[in-house]
C-alpha cells in the first residue's frame, strides 16, 4: 500500500461506524453493480464488516471481520466468516475522510481476486458534486485517473 498518512488514526477509526456507499472506485468487481458497506465495532477492536450489493434485480450480502493489524488500529485485515469466504483475507485501510462531509477513502491491497485498489465512500448513495471533488482531492493524481463511478444505488431493481 502507498503511505498516505492524511488523517490521524484516532479520526480514521471514527470512519469505521455506520454505513458507506461505494461512490467511486477501480475496482472491476463494481463495474456493473453498486454497493455499500457497513461497519460496526466488536469487542476487542476488531470490525464487522457487511458488504451489501445490487447488479440489476439482484442483491447480495458478503460478511467479514476486520481485525486492526497495526497499533494505531486503522489498519485492517479482513476475513469472510461464511464457509465460502472464510479462507479469503484481505488487507485495507483508510487514508482520508470527512465525517463532517460525509466522504471516505480506503485503499487496498490485492488479493487472490481482486487487484490493489482505491475506494471512495459517500455516506448518501448519490453524494454530492462537492463531496466527489473534495474525496479526490485526497486520492493521488494517477489512481484519480483510474476511477470510475459504478451504478447509483437502487437503479434499476424492484424496490
Amino acid at each position: 500500500m502507498a503511505v498516505l498518512d492524511l488523517m490521524v488514526g484516532e479520526d480514521l477509526r471514527a470512519l469505521a461506524q455506520g454505513t458507506w456507499y461505494i461512490a467511486m472506485t477501480n475496482l472491476p468487481l463494481w463495474r456493473k453493480r453498486s454497493g455499500a458497506i457497513t461497519y460496526a465495532p466488536l469487542p476487542g477492536g476488531a470490525l464487522s464488516d457487511v458488504v451489501t450489493w445490487q447488479s440489476g434485480q439482484r442483491e447480495g450480502t458478503v460478511v467479514g471481520i476486520d481485525q486492526p493489524i497495526d497499533d494505531k488500529r486503522w489498519q485492517w485485515e479482513w476475513r469472510g466468516v461464511e464457509p465460502t469466504t472464510f479462507f479469503v483475507k484481505s488487507r485495507w485501510r483508510f487514508i482520508a475522510g470527512d465525517l463532517r462531509h460525509g466522504w471516505a477513502v480506503t485503499e487496498f491491497e490485492k488479493t487472490l481476486f481482486t487487484p490493489a485498489g482505491i475506494d471512495v465512500y459517500c455516506r448518501r448513495p448519490q453524494p454530492s458534486h462537492a463531496q466527489l471533488r473534495e474525496a479526490l482531492s485526497a486520492v493521488p493524481k494517477d489512481l484519480a485517473q483510474e476511477l470510475f463511478v459504478p451504478p447509483t444505488w437502487g437503479q434499476n431493481t424492484l424496490r
